[in-house]
């Protein structure tokens, strides 16, 4: 049995024979006790000690060199004092003992330690003061200091893609790397001290805070800021690539808030996450009133009636070359019971937050449809466009929920017309390219909204096969001091104009910025100088006094 216990454990062969043969000369003797037999077992237990020696198992050698000397005084006991033979089988006993002890795996063990701690050791988040002691610490300055403060917080990261691609020890390393570097640069006396001298914290994740004495220099801990964002974007050498870090920071001025530590806490937090395009972000009382609007709007949201609190407006879209409607584009607007009327950027990322993106998205389409029809039946061919959030258009369900409104409402091709965001076809794949040739085969034409608002990788820009494509307000604003960019808006319109796209200029407001459009070969305006948006229930009669007006 014991040799069968140490087969169970042994992994090389040549010791697996070793075990074996002893355990089968040790059944033997114990059964027939033949005087070879003993013989045998010697040349056993010499080859067992041979092969322990030339494995460096030093605790199987030792134990087989044990079970060597039992060997011999046993036999020794045989033959001069005739004691049973079968006594000489404690040293097969002792053999199979060695079994359990593998010292390969004890080293393995130890590597796998040793490589392990090769990336916790260098880390020092593991030493660094928690919110607790952060807490704290600013409790004890507070008790013997009335100076004004900063509270700092400093949010890396990036960190999702090194994990994925290198590995989380290599994250975790870069990460001790980070911190060290930030608190090189904390090593002054204006930095407060929160244990021992220690002085940045580690908040948990990827986020880290320090407390700055403001006492002398006013702006030190806006200096500190820049300092650390240079520092981190420097880039690190870790597994033998080189990798960047981004880091975002936002602070509280300690004695403008509330003296409550969590509160402050909770406000940097709030800066970050309000402005996540923005590097340097400094909390103001104007975030919590956001916050705690946004809260309630959600509250509303869950209960919404669209049909009786949503109503769509309409903006016109004026050709450049004869002043005539090119389309209606619908604007959704929310009539809020306290605030008054509510543009849809307002609120269109509390409706998504809410899960009602799709749901919006439907009743926006059927209004829409509704209105497509009235004017039909009023004799006026007038396509309407209607904007959508863009993830939303990408599925089946969506794309069969047109379908069924088109025959519903037995539309034609061209009476409406979809809106997009620019940065969803900048990252369309194959099945949202095939989502949009469904769109455009059911007769529905689709624009590109917002080109100029985000960045763009203009080699995409000719692959975009869409009927419109609009220019944010942005770009044509202040026309006076753009003739920098004239030219690549310039060639921008004549490239979508080369791809039958028609392009439209947004935020049109004067006759100075109209002119500059029109000078840009532009298909055609949109802006308050034509029109602010109006209530979609007037609709048809201001298209007949347009009309009217521009014959």
């Amino acid at each position: 049995m014991a040799m069968i216990c140490a087969l169970c454990v042994v992994k090389k062969p040549l010791l697996r024979f070793s075990y074996l043969s002893n355990g089968v000369l040790g059944l033997a003797v114990l059964s027939g006790g033949f005087n070879f037999l003993e013989l045998l077992f010697a040349l056993s237990i010499g080859l067992h000690l041979w092969l322990a020696f030339s494995q460096n198992k030093w605790t199987m050698l030792t134990l087989s060199c044990c079970s060597a000397l039992v060997f011999t005084v046993c036999l020794a006991a045989h033959l001069l004092l005739e004691l049973p033979l079968y006594l000489i089988v404690l040293a097969s006993i002792v053999l199979a003992i060695s079994g359990y002890f593998d010292d390969e795996e004890l080293v393995a063990e130890a590597d796998d330690a040793a490589h392990i701690n090769h990336f916790m050791e260098p880390a020092p988040l593991l030493n660094l003061p928690d919110i607790k002691q952060l807490r704290q610490g600013y409790y004890d300055w507070r008790k013997n200091n009335q100076q004004r403060a900063a509270l700092v917080v400093i949010r890396l990261e990036g960190f999702a893609q090194v994990n994925q691609h290198i590995g989380r020890d290599f994250g975790d390393l870069l990460l001790a790397q980070s911190a060290n570097r930030i608190k090189q640069l904390l090593l002054i006396e204006e930095v407060i001290n929160l244990a021992g001298e220690q002085k940045l914290a580690h908040l948990g994740g990827l986020n880290f805070a320090f407390i700055c004495n403001l006492a002398q220099q006013k702006h030190l801990h806006e200096q500190l800021i820049n300092q650390i964002l240079g520092a981190t974007l420097k880039p690190f050498n870790v597994a033998n690539c080189t990798i960047k870090v981004n880091a975002r920071a936002s602070f509280v001025d300690c004695d403008e808030q509330e003296n409550s530590f969590d509160n402050l806490i909770s406000f940097a937090y709030l800066a970050l996450d309000s402005h996540p395009k923005q590097q340097v972000v400094v909390y103001h009382q104007q975030m919590r009133i956001e916050q705690l609007e946004q809260q309630a709007r959600l509250k509303e949201l869950a209960n919404i009636d669209f049909s009786s609190e949503l109503e769509l407006y309409f903006q016109p879209i004026i050709c450049n070359h004869d002043e005539k409607i090119e389309f209606l584009e619908l604007l959704l607007r929310w009539q809020h019971p306290r605030q008054g009327i509510l543009s849809a950027n307002r609120f269109i990322d509390d409706i998504r937050v809410a899960g009602l993106a799709y749901p919006l998205a439907t009743f926006v389409i059927e209004r829409a449809a509704e209105l497509a029809m009235a004017l039909r039946m009023e004799g006026i061919t007038m396509p309407l466009s209607i904007n959508l959030f863009g993830s939303e258009m990408l599925n089946e369900e969506f794309i069969e929920f047109l379908d069924h409104i088109f025959i519903e409402h037995q539309l034609q091709a061209g009476d409406l017309i979809v809106e997009c965001p620019l940065n969803l076809f900048m990252s369309l794949d194959e099945q949202g390219k095939a989502m949009v040739a469904r769109i455009n085969s059911i007769g529905i034409k689709v624009c590109v909204d917002g080109l100029g608002d985000s960045p763009i990788w203009l080699a995409k820009l000719p692959n975009l096969a869409v009927a419109y494509v609009k220019i944010a307000p942005s770009l044509t604003a202040d026309f006076s001091h753009q003739s920098h960019v004239r030219s690549l808006i310039s060639g921008m319109v004549d490239m979508h104009n080369q791809q039958n796209a028609k392009v439209i200029c947004e935020g049109v407001e004067t006759l100075e910025q109209l002119n500059f459009v029109k000078s840009l070969n532009a298909y055609a305006a949109q802006g308050y100088y034509y029109s602010h948006p109006l209530s979609s229930v007037g609709m048809i009669s201001w298209l007949k006094q347009w009309q009217i007006e521009h014959p």
